[in-house]
């Protein structure tokens, strides 16, 4: 239970690193003079910057206990892989679209909510063909250790 709470509260920390990264990334692609955390239609809606920036925080730190916490149901081994996988996805999925759409990332419309659900399934695949990959190359390195 204390690696689980360790999990989400670094899961909150890394959510609130990313976030912090990325605006600040944008900001200076974009060639701001100020820093901005999110979007003008996300920025827009708050009398003051800093209002703003708080609100960024709390939403990046939620999206990172989103993702910590899928991360956990990969540790219910009495779960199939295809079912860790379908239930990782729902939480992913359904924790992380609300979070992005309250950051302003997207504009809520059928076009840009299938656009955005057609690349965060790319990504989801993407990353999990990934640690597939990994998972199996480990596997195979430690049957040569035990053939040895």
């Amino acid at each position: 239970m204390k690696k689980c709470h360790l999990l989400l509260i670094n899961g909150i920390a890394l959510g609130e690193l990313f976030g912090l990264v990325f605006s600040l990334f944008f900001s200076y692609l974009y060639g701001l003079n100020d820093y901005v955390p999110s979007a003008p239609t996300f920025t827009d809606h708050f009398t003051r910057p800093l209002n703003a920036v708080l609100v960024s925080v709390i939403l990046w730190g939620l999206m990172g206990l989103v993702f910590s916490a899928g991360a956990l149901v990969f540790k219910v081994n009495y779960w199939t892989l295809r079912k860790r996988t379908i239930v990782n996805f729902a939480v992913y999925y359904c924790g992380f679209t609300p979070l992005a759409i309250l950051a302003g990332w997207f504009p809520l419309n059928i076009t840009n909510w299938l656009f955005f659900t057609v690349i965060f399934v790319l990504v989801y695949v993407l990353m999990w063909m990934i640690n597939m990959y990994l998972v199996k190359r480990e596997i195979k390195r430690i049957n040569q250790k035990i053939k040895k």
